[in-house]
């Protein structure tokens, strides 16, 4: 797997190009690199989990269907210290490990136009932290730029490893995934590649990234059935994110 996802990526960097229900998590794909660890948190509530991306070090973006409950919610980072390959599924379902606690939300800030009965409504929301993440987080790097078809993304996001187990696993994933359509602020994906990538509960709130020499933040991943992936295209709300963040006085 983590051949394939190089071998892709060398190849689309050599080309300059690198371009429902609750989001699942990235089945069968990689650990995250140290890079894409660096821009995403978890984003907690007492019965739920999703994925967040830093934009400031008070501020995270994530999917506003998770944090429409009005709960309690906090961000933390998953624990990277153990490689999944080294324990079997059926361990990994009994391990109950959390994501360590960073801060607790001050702030939820959904997009204005955001309806949980309307599937087209901007899935977004920004978090003000209590205070600021460790310097170990950096902001992803926001681009106005519009998804087209064959565009290829690096996603990623908290959750289960594979089908069989029991609950998500704290451990963030990544996987290159292709755009098969865009329109209107929104992106459907699917796997590139013969790979697996499938999806399972947590990633709701997972960042989409094009590469070209660095990551820029394109693309929130909100729902995903069947093998696809449906995401909310940034460039269409660019504005409202930047305006939202100078706002909340993020830094």
């Amino acid at each position: 797997m983590k051949k394939a996802i190089l071998a892709a990526t060398m190849a689309l960097l050599a080309a300059s190009v690198l371009c429902a229900d609750p989001a699942d998590a990235l089945v069968g794909a990689d650990l995250a690199d140290r890079t894409i660890q660096r821009y995403t948190v978890v984003v907690r509530a007492p019965k739920s989990r999703c994925t967040g991306v830093v934009l400031a070090q008070d501020i995270v973006l994530t999917a506003a269907h998770c944090v429409a409950s009005g709960d309690k919610f906090w961000v933390g980072e998953g624990n990277q210290a153990l490689p999944p390959w080294l324990i079997s599924t059926a361990e990994q379902s009994k391990m109950v490990v959390p994501p360590s606690l960073l801060s607790t939300v001050d702030q939820v800030v959904p997009h204005p136009l955001f309806d949980s009965k309307d599937s087209r409504s901007p899935d977004l929301a920004i978090l003000k932290l209590a205070k600021p993440l460790p310097d170990r987080f950096s902001p992803a790097a926001l681009s106005a730029r519009d998804l087209a078809e064959g565009d290829h993304l690096i996603a990623a996001g908290y959750g289960k490893s594979s089908p069989d187990e029991v609950r998500a696993s704290p451990v963030l994933r990544m996987v290159l995934l292709q755009v098969t359509r865009a329109d209107r602020g929104w992106a459907t994906l699917t796997k590139f590649g013969d790979d697996p990538a499938a999806s399972a509960p947590g990633d709701s709130g997972g960042p989409l990234f094009t590469y070209r020499g660095m990551h820029a933040l394109v693309g929130l991943i909100s729902a995903g059935s069947n093998k696809l992936t449906r995401a909310v295209s940034l460039a269409a709300y660019y504005g409202w994110i930047k305006e939202t963040q100078e706002r909340l006085g993020g830094r």
